[in-house]
């Protein structure tokens, strides 16, 4: 798709080159590899709530094992943690992610940068995040596949990079910013959110320290963006951040059941 440089969002850039995407594609698989922990600020547009998940948002995630989310008040509406999970016998013959390995215990290809350029097949969030298209504004891996594409194949790209510049946040955080449309190898991770919807410009930014997408902007339409802030990242966070506490005493308001065994 050609644009005239009236059309275009950052006119002032040249096209850009093979190394600039190749950059690119590389920060976009590399999410999992580059922090351990984050802490977010996100606001939900109105058509991606769900779970009484709504407006702004606070999140603290821990690898893709432990989330907790509070709402503009400050109060915890959500927590969820992994690290407790059965590990018997059922859960590993009915979840075929039990064989994937977290990113930290694998082994990646990494570029000159220390970016990803091709990465195994590493476990996932499984049920973890309350919100559908968390998982892909996480781990945007499906903008650029994981691993290069061959260049002996023509379009064989998951997404085209029509634009591409390095931006800065309105914290100061180093980010790339690229218009994208969708290609014909392009597979969403989610299978009801697309961060690249088919048809559409979009332009997509990624923060550049953690690979995450901090915002996601379909161009001429009226859909309403979504966007991420990142206000920390490998923080440690304890696991009570993330399990509901146990209560130590029982509550004598509530009525206690007795059972009575019926006599022979």
């Amino acid at each position: 798709m050609i644009t005239s440089a009236s059309e275009q969002l950052f006119p002032d850039h040249p096209a850009p080159d093979s190394a600039a995407r190749r950059r690119f594609r590389a920060l976009a698989r590399s999410a999992p590899w580059l922090s351990t922990s984050l802490r977010l600020e996100l606001n939900v547009p109105e058509h991606l709530t769900q779970a009484g998940l709504h407006g702004t948002l606070g999140l603290i995630l821990r690898g893709r094992e432990a989330i907790a989310i509070s709402n503009h008040e400050d109060t915890l509406c959500y927590q969820r943690e992994l690290f407790t999970a059965d590990r018997g016998q059922d859960y590993v013959a009915a979840t075929s992610s039990s064989w994937s390995l977290p990113a930290s215990l694998t082994s990646p290809v990494y570029t000159e940068d220390h970016l990803i350029a091709r990465r195994p097949h590493i476990d996932g969030y499984q049920d973890l995040l309350p919100l559908d298209f968390l998982a892909s504004v996480l781990d945007p891996y499906e903008l650029a596949g994981t691993e290069p594409a061959s260049l002996d194949l023509a379009f064989e790209h998951p997404t085209y990079i029509h634009e591409l510049a390095a931006t800065r946040s309105s914290h100061g955080r180093a980010q790339l910013s690229a218009v994208l449309t969708a290609g014909h190898n392009y597979h969403p991770s989610s299978p009801v959110f697309a961060l690249v919807p088919a048809g559409s410009r979009t332009l997509i930014v990624l923060d550049l320290e953690t690979g995450i997408c901090v915002e996601r902007r379909i161009l001429g339409s009226s859909e309403a963006p979504l966007s991420i802030t990142v206000l920390a990242k490998n923080e440690y966070y304890i696991d009570s951040l993330f399990t509901s506490p146990t209560p130590t005493m029982t509550d004598v308001r509530a009525h206690i059941p007795w059972t009575v065994r019926a006599t022979s």
